[in-house]
């Protein structure tokens, strides 16, 4: 797991990584990432989700806690690389990034 900051995040989705936001689906759709797909913490704690192992990932909460805990589960199910953004989605408003 590596943390990022807004320049490489932007680098990254550029680059085709896929943007994943970890915080509850409620959550989720109360206030959606734009490019991101949903893929709750917890789903990643029991193994229950199918994200490609052959890209990187760049996970998202709201402030970065919640993606780290994330990025060390799927670091043990073998993917990689998992890049866990700096700040989180109030990183990503501060600068005037859209969530939807």
């Amino acid at each position: 797991m590596e943390t990022i900051g807004l320049e490489r995040y932007r680098a990254l989705v550029r680059e085709g990584a896929l943007v994943v936001d970890v915080r509850a689906t409620p959550l989720f759709d109360a206030a959606p990432t734009a490019g991101a797909v949903n893929v709750p913490w917890a789903k990643i704690q029991e193994g229950e989700h199918d994200l490609p192992g052959d890209r990187p990932l760049v996970l998202l909460c709201e402030v970065g806690q919640l993606s780290r805990v994330a990025a060390l589960y799927l670091e043990a199910d073998g993917l990689g690389p998992v890049y866990v953004l700096e700040g989180g989605l109030r990183a990503l408003e501060g600068k005037g990034h859209e969530r939807a």
